[in-house]
């Protein structure tokens, strides 16, 4: 029944994090299913094992440490979306030596993965630390879930570290709108112990970060933007507000966001255009459009309509297929009471001071508007890591480098 459904509504595998399951391997023993810690995402068709939803996954990597004839790799990227990350060797570190990548630039979503991913990442580079050249062992930039658990890790194995975060403590969490839900994992963290969270909002998520730095005594230099990263006398020399900070090894551990995508239109530049919801409160009466039709932008449409704004979604596509479920079944509930309004499939031509143009089905509509909300994702910060000397790569449903089973 789930697999037809999503088959009906053309929803595929998620470029994030998923398993490809290889059938002619696959013995229908269901480990993968019971081992899963999300609902009805993978399952049995014709004893075989299939993933039913697959826009539940997040990635736990629970199925592939289960199945006992190793028939399920997690893979990035699908034939028809690729992801594009950074090209680095099974330690996480790139063609430039002595710079790793670890979270969300390789292409890991879940809060929990990403952690787990920035303490291997010290683990490696410990390992690998001999004669101590320069100021600091490693620099890590970034304070998002990845540099924190580099940074952690860091303190555990006794490393002269450096995190620096151009923002505040979250890194792109922080950017989240007020209370959305984030998903996350059971993790050990070095110094604290037992990181118990699943579904958790992100302010409860940020207090539990402070008390986790609190506790364990960790040090992070916020509102510091890193500017350079250049080659030095055995090692690297990281330059970040004016100051150069030598040390052996840096770790990026940044979001892929970077800066948010533009949609390309007249007059986006003017000052109702917004690129990221706050509070909102502050709409409240005020006509919004929102663009977009992943999670970020059917949540920023939702807590519009809450807060008492009178909204219209635009996206390109006919459905909201890239949507998380929950998400997706609340949008449509909203829109069937007439709550909001969606205009789908809808393209935004032109923004004005007081309306926005649009096209829908070959057919141009003018809307007055007020706000106009571009969730439309983020740009990878290409031009930072080309500078570097870093190699991206393209996957299209290929296993990631250096990523280790759950």
């Amino acid at each position: 029944m789930k697999l037809a459904e999503n088959q009906r509504d053309a929803i595929k595998a998620p470029p994030s994090l998923h398993p490809f399951i290889d059938v002619t391997r696959c013995i229908g023993c269901g480990s993968c299913a019971a081992a899963c810690p999300e609902k009805n995402v993978l399952g049995l068709v014709n004893m075989k094992a299939a993933l039913l939803q697959p826009d539940h996954c997040v990635g736990h990597g629970k199925c592939e440490a289960a199945c006992p004839v190793g028939a399920i790799t997690l893979v990035l990227g699908a034939a028809d979306n690729g992801v594009e990350i950074p090209v680095t060797d099974e330690f996480f570190q790139t063609r430039v030596p002595g710079v790793y990548v670890a979270g969300e630039l390789r292409g890991i979503g879940l809060i929990r993965n990403s952690m787990l991913q920035g303490m291997e990442c010290i683990e490696a580079i410990a390992a690998r630390s001999g004669r101590r050249n320069g100021e600091y062992d490693v620099v890590i930039i970034g304070a998002g879930p990845a540099g924190l658990g580099a940074t952690l890790q860091a303190s555990a194995k006794k490393l002269r570290y450096l995190t620096l975060e151009q923002s505040d403590i979250g890194g792109t969490i922080l950017k989240y709108p007020r209370r959305k839900v984030v998903m996350t994992a059971p993790l050990d963290l070095p110094g604290y112990g037992k990181f118990f969270f699943r579904d958790v909002i992100k302010e409860d998520l940020l207090a539990e970060w402070q008390k986790i730095i609190a506790q364990t005594g960790v040090s992070i230099q916020t509102k510091t933007r890193v500017e350079k990263i250049l080659p030095a006398e055995n090692g690297l020399e990281v330059i970040a507000e004016g100051k150069r900070y030598k040390t052996r090894n840096v770790v990026l551990a940044l979001g892929r966001r970077g800066t948010p995508r533009q949609l390309g239109v007249p007059s986006e530049h003017l000052p109702k255009v917004i690129y990221q919801l706050d509070d909102p409160r502050e709409f409240a009466g005020r006509r919004c459009l929102v663009v977009g039709g992943g999670d970020s932008a059917i949540e920023c449409a939702l807590m519009l309509t809450e807060a008492g704004a009178h909204v219209a979604l635009s996206y390109r596509q006919q459905n909201l297929a890239r949507a998380k479920p929950r998400n997706r079944q609340m949008i449509e509930a909203a829109i069937s009471q007439r709550r909001l309004r969606a205009l789908m499939p809808s393209v935004v031509k032109e923004i004005t001071a007081a309306t926005v143009r649009l096209e829908m089905n070959g057919v141009e509509k003018s809307l007055p508007n007020d706000h106009v909300f571009i969730m439309a994702g983020g740009v990878m910060p290409f031009e930072f890591l080309q500078k570097i000397g870093i190699e991206m790569r393209t996957l299209y449903g290929e296993p990631m480098p250096g990523r280790r089973a759950a």
